[in-house]
């Protein structure tokens, strides 16, 4: 959740479904579009005088044709679990899918395969089984969209959890379980609740392209503005008759404005026209997706840690649970995507030199001649051009020594003028952090080296700092979050991922808006650095 501190080191972060398919493809190829949602009901457990009905063992080998559903069976040596009340208590638990972005439907089998007691068994407990793995860890494998997803993805043996379940009778309970339920999961499960009411309402008129106009302004566009901020819940109706922009009008436009990280003028501009006439359809997918990707993470996360939404491109440090420093960056650009990765790292690197990339070396580097490496301070080592440390480093004067492979790291950076713009989607996949000194030295004091930190910096050498424990660090593409106020802010799509994720879901793809100041810079001319 985008946070900000009092302290004047901190910074606050700019804020931060096709073909229904079958559950055995554990592919959601479908959305819910109709409300329904229900309370789990509590069921009574398993006992002699309310038993499963009784199937035969062999009939039930040849209708458990899932792997996991044979897993099931065999460590209950082949027996029923599905009693009336348990059945019953598994759908209602589906009809709350809605609130999880998920159709319940892409999870049931036909009642009407249920031919004979076998059958029925296996198709429950397939459906429990493909809803419990949707809840717990997601419809889609990240590692088939992103060829690097090393962020720890949450694991449940919902094989074991639903045999135990069925034993208690809490089937119903253990499957609400299984889904997030950190605060953030929560506010974007109720504003996808209500982005369904939106989408329900007949569509309201586009509002036309014309000139900008601020509080006081005559403007015939006005009565349909009115109606699209009433539409959205920014502003209450019923709309009026005024064509001039009023006071209300102004403070719905600018609550429109932040839930997309427009500048927030409160005016009628291009821009907040385009996100006046977005389809609703397309935030309530947007919710949808990430509602998705943050069931892919483990539910514990480390009370200290930073956590850098590549998204929005800003960055967060967590100490103890709670925001205790907050930025913005410069991630990768979309032709060189910052990927989603969980790393650590152990010590601060002061006055660090830059190992430039053989591919950046050859491509961006090299060509321009051995007078272009004397002006930025390189030279060849090896076959490696080197960068030495100094104040116009590509790495600035501290990097975040995160272990990885695919030498993604935190950094500072020279080129500080690009935090303060509204696109920062700038580097080579490395993530530069705004402040970073600071930062460095509040990690450094909080590990109680910053003595050391400090001495080592005015020295100029190239020194490493020791933290008093690892840091871990996530790196995610949240494309909505929540604010401060509790509501959905949408982000755009730099990377294309939103559209990646919508097509695997069975979603369609979606659109995304091209802004003049989100244009990357082409190959070869982005900001020199990692």
């Amino acid at each position: 959740m985008a946070s900000g501190g009092k302290d004047k080191r901190r910074t606050q972060p700019a804020a931060q479904a096709g073909r229904k398919g079958r559950v055995t493809r554990r592919r959601f190829n479908g959305w819910a579009l109709g409300l329904a949602v229900g309370a789990p009901l509590a069921v009574a457990a398993q006992s002699p005088q309310n038993p499963p009905p009784p199937v035969d063992p062999f009939v039930l080998r040849q209708a458990a044709t899932d792997p996991r559903v044979r897993r099931f069976y065999a460590r209950r040596g082949w027996s029923a679990a599905w009693t009336e009340d348990q059945a019953f208590a598994l759908n209602m638990a589906l009809d709350g899918a809605v609130r999880h972005g998920l159709d319940a439907a892409a999870f049931q089998a036909p009642k009407a395969g249920w031919s004979d007691p076998a059958s029925r068994e296996a198709a429950l407990t397939l459906t429990a089984l493909a809803y419990a793995e949707a809840l717990s860890r997601g419809i889609v494998d990240p590692a088939s969209l992103h060829p690097i997803y090393t962020l720890e993805r949450n694991t449940v043996d919902v094989v074991g959890g639903l045999d135990r379940a069925l034993s208690r009778g809490e089937v119903a309970t253990w499957l609400e379980a299984l889904a997030p339920r950190d605060p953030e999961y929560l506010a974007l499960s109720a504003a996808y609740l209500r982005s369904r009411e939106e989408m329900a309402l007949p569509p309201s008129a586009q509002v036309a392209a014309g000139p900008e106009i601020g509080l006081g302004d005559y403007d015939a566009r006005v009565p349909r503005v009115a109606q699209k901020l009433i539409d959205r819940g920014f502003v209450t109706g019923p709309a009026g008759q005024e064509v001039t922009l009023t006071a209300a009008l102004v403070e719905g436009l600018k609550r429109v404005q932040a839930s997309s990280t427009l500048p927030v003028t409160g005016r009628l501009d291009a821009l907040t026209i385009a996100t006046l006439n977005a389809d609703p359809t397309d935030r309530g997918r947007k919710l949808v997706l990430n509602l998705e990707r943050r069931r892919w993470l483990r539910r514990e996360v480390a009370d200290t840690r930073i956590d850098v939404n590549t998204c929005g491109a800003v960055f967060s440090y967590y100490d103890q649970g709670a925001v205790d420093w907050a930025g913005r960056a410069v991630c990768g650009s979309p032709g060189r995507a910052t990927p989603n990765l969980g790393s650590t790292f152990s010590d601060l690197v002061v006055n660090p030199p830059w190992n430039v990339p053989p591919s950046i070396a050859a491509r961006e580097i090299l060509p321009r001649g051995l007078a272009y490496l004397r002006r930025a301070n390189m030279f060849l080592s090896g076959g490696r051009v080197v960068q030495r440390p100094g104040p116009h480093s590509a790495l600035g004067q501290v990097k975040f020594n995160m272990q990885n492979p695919y030498a993604i790291y935190l950094h500072d950076t020279p080129e500080k003028s690009l935090f303060a713009t509204f696109q920062r989607h700038k580097s080579h996949g490395c993530v530069r952090v705004e402040n970073a000194v600071d930062f460095a030295r509040h990690l450094a004091q909080r590990s109680g080296v910053q003595p050391e930190f400090d001495a080592d910096l005015a020295s100029g050498a190239t020194r490493r700092v020791a933290l008093a424990a690892p840091i871990p660090v996530r790196l995610l593409y949240h494309s909505v979050v929540i604010d401060d106020g509790g509501q959905p802010v949408f982000l755009e799509d730099p990377y294309g991922w939103d559209s990646k994720l919508s097509l695997a879901l069975g979603l369609g793809a979606l659109r995304r808006p091209v802004r003049m100041d989100a244009l990357t810079p082409e190959e070869g001319t982005a900001p020199l650095g990692p």
